[in-house]
């Protein structure tokens, strides 16, 4: 199997598996997710990453952004 290559992504990163589960149970994400890296990371939309955040904290949820390579 050919590995993919995504370039100018956001990756969601959560502590476990179980509080993303927790997470969707709260919000809806699929529309801003691409695909899993793992059990506890997603690869996002990077335009729509506002959006995403905005979604969180509107439901109580504080994510930590952090910016690499810019």
């Amino acid at each position: 199997m050919q590995p993919i290559l995504h370039k100018n992504v956001a990756l969601l990163r959560v502590s476990d598996a179980e509080a993303l589960r927790e997470m969707e149970l709260l919000v809806s994400i699929d529309e801003f997710v691409i695909g899993r890296v793992s059990p506890t990371e997603l690869v996002v939309d990077p335009t729509r990453i506002k959006g995403l955040l905005e979604l969180l904290e509107s439901r109580g949820l504080s994510p930590l952004v952090r910016r690499v390579g810019e």
